[in-house]
């Protein structure tokens, strides 16, 4: 089996935005970057697609299934990190909005959540069980396209190849990149990381 991750495009919201579970739509070089993506997919076509239940992560799936003839199976498991009450806020607003929150969750964001929202911790956990049901669904010659986000990506890349989570920001994972890693005989390995386009096996 083989699972492509796909981070949407870039969401139309200010620089410096902790975009986290706002409800922000795709910007328009962000749809411009999902079309480009769909126009040079490589190879057989997925059987499945999966995405974030999340606004611009659903537009960017509906791009990838036009290209496919797929109906995008939308599942909150993959939704980005939950920031709660700095959801949208710039990171400005939310260090005055809750200064020691701010201190102990920059000091530690594997653990400690935004006043609201939801540890990495916890995201690992939810992307854990999206990945665990995928891993029990999937046949072994079928390839699954899921849409989701930087955070999520981190936190399913970090599970699937054994890294310590506290690596999980060391994960480049650009808008509109793809990662591929490959399930073969009860183990993952990269096929590739963070590519600009869809590559062939």
């Amino acid at each position: 089996m083989q699972l492509i991750l796909v981070r949407c495009g870039r969401a139309e919201a200010p620089a410096g935005t902790l975009r986290g579970q706002a409800d922000l739509p795709l910007a328009v070089d962000g749809f411009t970057a999902m079309q480009r993506l769909a126009t040079h997919w490589s190879g057989a076509p997925p059987r499945f697609l999966f995405c974030s239940d999340q606004r611009r992560a659903l537009q960017s799936a509906q791009v990838l299934a036009g290209r496919f003839a797929l109906e995008p199976l939308a599942d909150a498991r993959l939704r980005e990190l939950d920031l709660g009450d700095w959801n949208g806020l710039n990171f400005a607003q939310a260090a005055a909005a809750a200064p020691q929150d701010w201190r102990n969750w920059s000091v530690d964001w594997l653990h400690h959540a935004a006043p609201a929202g939801e540890s990495f911790t916890q995201l690992l956990a939810r992307t854990r069980a999206w990945l665990e049901a995928v891993l029990d669904a999937a046949q072994r010659d079928d390839r699954v396209l899921a849409v989701a986000h930087e955070g999520s990506i981190r936190a399913l890349l970090c599970q699937a190849l054994g890294l310590d989570p506290l690596q999980a920001r060391s994960l480049r994972v650009d808008s509109a990149g793809v990662s591929a890693i490959a399930f073969r005989d009860g183990r993952f390995e990269v096929s590739y990381f963070n590519c600009p386009q869809f590559l062939s096996d």
